[in-house]
């Protein structure tokens, strides 16, 4: 599974745009209200397609459709009030690759119509249908993790619980497709898979299952400092072994939580859709820390706001780490954060603006450059308040040079009332306390005279 490149219409914010997407890693950025989770939105009505004919009858509500609230609102001014309406057709178009064949397919809701229509998409649902059918008949076909996390997901957890099957009793793969555009990261379910791997490792003796071991050994590598992780069946909660310490998930701080939940539900979806690239005994060492599963499974993952809750360590990071620990995997981001961008690759950097999506290189520059020349942040380096002293001190030393032999001139009164100003905020600083103090002694030599 893999989208090169999407065009939407009537999309939200969008009349119309279109995205070319890196193989392996994109990355979003622009102002707020750019459009950015539009098209994280986009691209999932567009992955959707796996879902419009479920596998499985507790797929049923898992499908990613256009949503009402998602066609673009055209307005006019009618008497003493603007009024909305709805701008149709709205359509989202992909081309890309599923089960390995180059396909383009298309989802829309016509003109006169309410519904998502895949009448342009039956290449698409026939390649996909004959995925599901080659697993039905005991075939063993790849299937891809697909997911949606946006970026309130570190402090939403879901609360609602899924149908029996997606997560409890006999093992389903296609529960892995379960509530995979919810954007949310149900951490309850994921203390249950440890749960029930813990049960399973008593079971078979005091040996881990290969799937246990593959999902903890993506955690280790993705959480810096992490060592181990163990199930704790007292607190009923996951344990990870930081450096020297130990620390039950409910202790962690929003950062660890969030790439532990993360990378474990990523994981956990792999091992689940994909479980025959585990061996049935162990994994061996030369397995680890990159499980065949991981190797082979493709996907596409969508993640909103990747650096939330992240130190700037961590941000520079976090792509790589992903990238590596399923690299047959593609992800779209979104970011504002400079230190993200510095630590992309070529071809990964998508700006969203007025001129549309433009690829733009920037791979390894200084964060002074990012954020001045991507991010349009004036003067990076200075504080807002250090900036407007150099502006006040720059206009009044101006006007006080010009004025030598003059009398104050209203203007010089107020940019020097606006220069004290300005330089109060820095009185604690001896050195520019010094040079207002020479400045004012030289002003009252010449009063004087």
């Amino acid at each position: 599974m893999r989208i090169d490149r999407i065009e939407i219409e009537n999309f939200k914010r969008f009349e119309k745009q279109t995205l070319e997407l890196h193989p392996r890693f994109t990355l979003l950025v622009g102002d707020n209200g750019a459009g950015k989770t539009t098209l994280l939105d986009a691209l999932a009505v567009a992955a959707g397609v796996w879902l419009v004919e479920p596998p499985d009858t507790m797929l049923a509500n898992s499908r990613r459709s256009i949503l009402p609230g998602e066609i673009r609102l055209g307005s006019t001014e009618e008497g003493d009030r603007r009024q909305f309406f709805q701008c149709l057709p709205v359509s989202v178009r992909a081309d890309g690759w599923i089960d390995g064949q180059s396909v383009s397919w298309c989802r829309q809701v016509k003109v006169d119509g309410a519904r998502t229509t895949n009448h342009e998409a039956k290449e698409a649902l026939n390649i996909i249908r004959t995925v599901y059918e080659r697993d039905q008949a005991g075939e063993k076909a790849p299937c891809p993790v697909i997911a949606y996390y946006g970026a309130g997901r570190a402090w939403l957890p879901s609360q609602s619980r899924p149908p029996k099957g997606a997560t409890e009793g006999p093992a389903r793969r296609w529960a892995a497709f379960y509530d995979c555009f919810d954007e949310r990261i149900r951490l309850g379910d994921l203390q249950s898979w440890f749960q029930r791997e813990t049960i399973a490792f008593a079971n078979r003796n005091g040996r881990w299952r290969p799937g246990y071991e593959a999902v903890k050994s993506a955690i280790l590598r993705c959480v810096p400092g992490a060592i181990g992780l163990k199930y704790d069946g007292d607190r009923g909660e996951i344990v990870l072994y930081i450096e020297d310490t130990v620390q039950p998930f409910s202790n962690l701080s929003a950062g660890q939580k969030m790439m532990v939940a993360l990378i474990a539900d990523i994981a956990i979806k792999a091992v689940t859709q994909n479980a025959y690239l585990l061996p049935e005994d162990e994994l061996k060492a030369d397995d680890l820390p990159l499980a065949r599963v991981f190797r082979e499974t493709p996907g596409l993952v969508l993640i909103d706001e990747i650096d939330v809750h992240l130190h700037p360590k961590w941000q520079r990071r976090v792509v790589a780490d992903l990238k590596e620990t399923f690299p047959a995997i593609q992800f779209v981001c979104t970011s504002h954060s400079p230190f993200i961008i510095q630590s992309l690759e070529a071809g990964e950097l998508r700006t969203i603006g007025e001129s549309g999506a433009l690829l733009v290189e920037y791979a390894n520059r200084s964060i002074e450059d990012i954020a001045e020349e991507i991010q349009e942040v004036e003067a990076p380096q200075m504080s807002e308040k250090a900036k407007e002293l150099a502006e006040a001190t720059e206009h009044y030393f101006e006007l006080l040079q010009g004025s030598e032999g003059k009398e104050e001139s209203p203007d010089l009164i107020e940019a020097e009332t606006v220069y004290r100003q300005a330089a109060e905020r820095f009185s604690t600083n001896p050195g520019l306390s010094a040079v207002l103090k020479l400045e004012a002694m030289a002003k009252q030599k010449k009063n004087a005279k």
